[in-house]
């Protein structure tokens, strides 16, 4: 994929890119490849939903598995307040 700037963009033009983007719950970078995409008559490709690629993943720890990581991680969970102040 390439890169692109755009120069002197007029402010109007680029509030009303940013308020589309707000508005639609998207990114600004989504936001523009899609007005782009749509002013050279290309559709932009659809959404692919990735969450059924890890299905064989799921659910195959054991009750023991899943203590033995608890475990191994709690450390983890524990918060220095020294560190944030």
């Amino acid at each position: 994929m390439s890169t692109l700037t755009i120069h002197a963009l007029d402010a109007v033009v680029e509030k009303r890119i940013r308020a589309k983007a707000k508005r639609d719950g998207r990114s600004l970078n989504q936001t523009l490849k899609e007005l782009l995409a749509a002013s050279v008559g290309r559709s932009p490709s659809p959404a692919v939903d990735h969450r059924a690629d890890f299905a064989e993943f799921s659910g195959i720890w054991t009750a023991k598995d899943a203590r033995d990581f608890e475990e191994a991680t709690a450390d983890l969970e524990i918060i220095d307040t020294a560190d944030w102040q």
